[in-house]
C-alpha cells in the first residue's frame, strides 16, 4: 500500500511559478533573488544557433567555488585547464569542473569534423552549481562523458542524478535530476519529482511544449514552483527540452567574477590561489 506522503506527491501538480528572460539573450541566472530561487544553481547558459565557421573559443580564465556542468549537442567541446586536464568531448556528452579553491580553464566549440555542411548548429547549456562549503577550497576535479557513454531511457537523455532508477554516468556531488527530454507533437510524458528536489526549472529547446496547460516559452527559463509535485509535460509540436531539478541550498552566496564562494573570506582564499596560479601560467 502506497503511503499518504506519496499518494499526496502523486496527484499535486508541479507547475510554473514564472518566467526569466535572458540577459543577451543566453544568461538566465545572474541576479540575486532568481539566485535565492534556484540555489544551489547559480548560473545558466543557454542557447542555440546556427554557426558557418569553424566554431568558437574562449581563452584561459579562472573560476572558484563552483562546478560546472556543460551539456552540448553539435559541435565538440575542446577543452584545456591547468590541472592538465586537455580532452575533446564529441557533441551530445557532458562534462563537469569541480573549479575547488582555484582553477584556470580554456574551452571552445568546434565544428565536428564529420559536419559536411556549411551551415551546422550549436546548442550549449552550461550549469553552475555553488559547492558546499567543505569542497570550495578543495582541490579541482573535472570529469567528462563522452555521447556513446550517456544513459538514455526512451526518450530521457540523463545528464546528471537519476530517472526510473538508471543513474547518470557523470557523478557530481549534489542531489540533482538533470535531464534532455525529446518529444514528438503529440506524446506526453510525466516526471515525478525525486524527494527533496524541491527547487527546479525547465529551459525548451525547440518546439512547443506545455507543462500542465502553460506553454514553455521558448526563450525564457521556466522557473518552477518549489514542491515536489509531478511534472506533466505534453509536446505540442516536435519538443526538445531540459528539466533541472535540485535540493534546495541555503548557503551565502558572494559573487566575485567567476568564482561564488559561501563567505568573504573564502572568496578572498580562492584570488590569491588564483593569482598563483596565474603566476604559474604566465
Amino acid at each position: 500500500m502506497k503511503s499518504s506522503q506519496t499518494l499526496k506527491q502523486q496527484f499535486m501538480k508541479r507547475q510554473l511559478k514564472r518566467k526569466q528572460p535572458g540577459r543577451n539573450g543566453f544568461q538566465f541566472i545572474l541576479d540575486p533573488s532568481t539566485r535565492r530561487e534556484l540555489q544551489p544553481f547559480v548560473f545558466f547558459d543557454a542557447g542555440k544557433s546556427k554557426r558557418r565557421d569553424e566554431g568558437m573559443f574562449f581563452g584561459m580564465h579562472p573560476h572558484s567555488g563552483i562546478g560546472i556542468i556543460t551539456y552540448f549537442e553539435g559541435g565538440d567541446l575542446v577543452h584545456k585547464d591547468s590541472g592538465a586536464n586537455d580532452d575533446i568531448i564529441k557533441s551530445g556528452g557532458v562534462q563537469w569542473i569541480n573549479a575547488g579553491g582555484g582553477i584556470f580553464h580554456a574551452e571552445g566549440y568546434q565544428k565536428p569534423a564529420e559536419e559536411k555542411n556549411e551551415e551546422w548548429s550549436l546548442a550549449i547549456h552550461q550549469l553552475w552549481l555553488q559547492l558546499p562549503e567543505h569542497l570550495e577550497e578543495g582541490e579541482n576535479s573535472y570529469q567528462n562523458v563522452q555521447p556513446e557513454a550517456m544513459k538514455v531511457i526512451d526518450n530521457v537523455k540523463i545528464i546528471a542524478g537519476e530517472y526510473k532508477e538508471q543513474k547518470a554516468t557523470l557523478e557530481v556531488p549534489y542531489d540533482i535530476t538533470y535531464l534532455d527530454i525529446t518529444l514528438k507533437s503529440g506524446e506526453e510524458i510525466t516526471i515525478p519529482t525525486p524527494k527533496g528536489q524541491s527547487r527546479g526549472f525547465v529551459f525548451p529547446r525547440e518546439g512547443k511544449v506545455n507543462l500542465h496547460e502553460e506553454e514553455i516559452s521558448l526563450g525564457y527559463l521556466s522557473i518552477l514552483e518549489e514542491n515536489e509535485g509531478e511534472l506533466y509535460f505534453k509536446a505540442e509540436k516536435d519538443a526538445q527540452f531540459v528539466v533541472g531539478l535540485t535540493v534546495p541550498s541555503e548557503q551565502h552566496i558572494v559573487v566575485g567574477g567567476g568564482s561564488i564562494h559561501s563567505s568573504f573570506d573564502a572568496l578572498k582564499n580562492s584570488q590569491k590561489r588564483i593569482q598563483k596560479i596565474a603566476m604559474e601560467l604566465a
